[in-house]
Parts: C-alpha cells; structure tokens; sequence
C-alpha cells in the first residue's frame, strides 16, 4: 500500500477537520502526527486501532488517515511536501549497535533506540 497526500479542496468549516494524508501504516501515521504536533498543528489519526485487523477486512478501511483542521490545511501540506520530499531523497539507514534496517525519517533505531549518527 502507497501512502498519498489527499488533495480533495472543497470549501468546509474551518474547524472542521480533513483528511490530509494516507499513512501507509500506523508507523508512518504517528511521524507524520509528531511533525504536525511539533509545528502546533493539532491533528488525528482515524483507523490506527484497525490495522491489526487486516486481511479480516478490506485493506482499504485499514488505512491510516491524518486529518488537521481546515484552517491548518495550508501549513500542513507544506510539512507534508517536506516529509515526502525527505522521504524520497533520504536513504535507508543500518543501525550500527543493532543490525536493523531504519527508515530515512527515524532519527534513532527502532529496534534498540541507537542514534543515527549520519
């Protein structure tokens, strides 16, 4: 499953919130929520709890949403180009205690809490 950013402009409240981005799982959900949160931006996530019921129901419903509020929008998807941009760019790292392979966006393992120390 490919995450995406969800462009649908339609006009609405502006403290009504709004799905931003599709999280390819619960992982990437919650980076994108810490890069959100530490710009002030208050969000949500909508079907974390619903990720250890794949393969039991449809793979689309299992999708990890992001939604901030419509007045935030703007802010947000600059954040988000950000994080993709890094994403796309950044490699993959190997922890140097662990072993582990890490996604370019973790600054320390996953596994074993080790510093990448680029």
């Amino acid at each position: 499953m490919q995450n995406k950013i969800n462009n649908n402009n339609t006009e609405q409240a502006p403290f009504q919130w709004l799905t931003i981005y599709y999280a390819a799982n619960a992982v990437e959900a919650n980076i994108v929520k810490g890069l959100l949160l530490n710009s002030n931006i208050e969000c949500q996530l909508l079907g974390e709890s619903l990720q250890g019921a794949v393969g039991e129901i449809p793979l689309e419903q299992t999708q990890v949403r992001v939604q901030v509020f419509v007045i935030k929008e703007r802010q947000a998807r600059q954040i988000l180009v950000n994080y993709t941009q890094v994403q796309q760019s950044a490699p993959a790292w190997v922890c140097p205690n662990c072993n582990e392979h890490n996604e370019p966006t973790f600054e320390i393992c996953w596994s074993c809490r080790t510093p990448n120390n680029d």
